[in-house]
């Protein structure tokens, strides 16, 4: 079952309710969360803390992530005085700029966190459908300069350390006054979902067969991922069936004319931010094949067959398994 943290604070200042506080107690242990791109569900294990309002309450979260604690999800929860709608945060900034003291009587008027430099969470926010959370719910790059973005700066910079680093955010919620506990608590069940499952990007790849063969290509140097191998496709465009995606990538990207054939099935990859599924289908070309190839997409075509070590390639996502079920080997 995978696990979640979800963290609030105390009263601080001149604020003698913290909403948050109230939400992560109520919090249950073990909640069910759905796939927002699809009819999926699962339960996760959910550790809800209460920060204490000072440096060692921003520091927590980091602290245990360098000691090895591992969450699939984490999620910070903070009030924002001033607000009348919730904000999202995805900047965690390197700079303290307290107007008022902590709980601890701290008060930095102006200096550096971990002198690291700004992490961004780098969700793919243009994907992320906030709207869909609350319609009143908005992105910011800006969490202030108190023990919120304090306590976002330190956990995104402990993630840099790690292999596998858990999406991470800062959910900032107004308080009760403009904002009910359940409707704060809907958004927050919302953002974590998104989180655990990243929105879903459809790709189109062409499967070009000689006899056993298949052609894969090279990712060239501009191209992200660049180097590593693939089966030629792309996203699809709005609008788009898997027929019609692949014929256009297949032009734009290679200059080659195809027709699609025989539907193969899908596979699944994974990016911290996003989830993609490729759908392969064959593709029979219309005219001969240049022997010379250039392009900026790829810098390299070359045919895999049955002999071949799948191994001595360094493949794009799961297009590993793609072709070892388009071509079995050994």
């Amino acid at each position: 079952m995978r696990r979640v943290l979800i963290t609030g604070f105390g009263a601080f200042a001149s604020h003698s309710v913290n909403p948050t506080e109230a939400l992560v107690e109520r919090w249950p242990d073990v909640m069910k969360v759905h796939d927002p791109w699809s009819h999926a569900f699962e339960h996760v294990t959910v550790e809800p803390r209460v920060l204490s309002v000072d440096e060692l309450g921003a520091s927590e979260t980091a602290k245990r992530l360098l000691e090895g604690e591992r969450w699939d999800a984490v999620l910070h929860l903070g009030l924002c005085g001033t607000c009348t709608n919730a904000r999202l945060e995805w900047m965690g900034r390197d700079e303290m700029t307290m107007r008022v003291p902590d709980n601890a009587g701290r008060q930095v008027e102006r200096g550096s966190i971990t002198g690291s430099g700004d992490h961004a969470a780098g969700v793919d926010r243009d994907r992320f459908d906030l709207p869909a959370c609350d319609p009143d719910l908005s992105w910011s790059d800006d969490a202030g300069g108190y023990v919120c973005n304090e306590t976002l700066h330190r956990t995104l910079a402990a993630t840099v350390a790690l292999d596998d680093p858990p999406p991470v955010l800062f959910l900032h919620l107004p308080s009760e006054e403009h904002w009910s506990l359940d409707r704060s608590r809907d958004a927050v069940v919302s953002v974590l979902e998104r989180m655990l499952f990243p929105p879903v990007v459809e790709v189109a790849a062409g499967a070009l067969f000689d006899g056993p063969r298949v052609l894969i290509a090279r990712r060239g140097a501009k191209e992200a991922a660049a180097g590593q191998w693939e089966l030629p496709g792309g996203k699809f465009e709005p609008g788009e069936g898997l027929e019609e995606a692949v014929v256009r990538e297949w032009m734009e990207e290679l200059g080659f004319e195809v027709t699609p054939g025989t539907r193969r099935g899908a596979w699944w990859g994974k990016q911290t931010w996003r989830r993609y599924r490729i759908n392969v289908i064959d593709v029979h070309p219309v005219t001969a094949l240049p022997d010379a190839f250039s392009s900026e997409a790829h810098d390299a075509l070359r045919w895999f067959g049955p002999t071949d070590e799948v191994d001595a390639f360094e493949w794009l996502g799961p297009d590993r398994d793609v072709i070892l079920t388009l071509v079995p080997t050994g």
